[in-house]
């Protein structure tokens, strides 16, 4: 389950977790309902960061230590392939964070879903067709009726 570079993962997720809460502390409203506030939820998420993060830790250090030291390091060729899809999902997510504005959720997040389905080597196009539609409506649904979200829609919302 775990690999032996997987202690990057946990560093990584601790640090964001931390860098989290240090952020959400400023997070204040002066009237609100919710008696947790503004900050409880990025600080619910972030705790889980952290002890997600741990966990790799944990599991890759037991992984280095069943599988003993590295007998010799992977070559650039290896290393790329290992985080191709990363860099991916990272030019993915840019993208759709960058385009929301213009096209909106209903055109853009099929999409991402579908990318993101893509470049974890999901192949048929109509599943994904199928998924990405049905996440997307789903999603709506719920944050736009029942949390009262408002979405960008992009160009759509001059049609309407």
């Amino acid at each position: 389950m775990f690999k032996r570079d997987d202690y990057i993962v946990g560093i990584a997720s601790i640090l964001i977790g931390i860098f989290i809460i240090i952020q959400s502390a400023g997070l204040k409203v002066k009237t609100s309902l919710d008696p947790a506030g503004p900050e409880a939820l990025p600080v619910i998420v972030a705790w889980g960061m952290i002890i997600i993060g741990i966990i790799h830790l944990i599991g890759a250090w037991y992984a280095n230590k069943a599988l003993g030291e590295r007998t010799s390091s992977p070559s650039i060729k290896q290393k790329i392939e290992d985080y191709k899809s990363v860099v991916a999902m990272v030019v993915i997510s840019l993208a759709y964070a960058g385009l929301m504005e213009i096209l909106g959720y209903l055109i853009l997040t099929p999409l991402l879903i579908g990318s993101i389905l893509w470049v974890v080597n999901m192949r048929d196009l109509k599943k994904i067709c199928k998924i990405s539609i049905a996440m997307t409506a789903i999603l709506y649904v719920v944050f736009a009726f029942g949390l009262q979200v408002d979405f960008p829609l992009g160009f759509i919302e001059e049609l309407l």
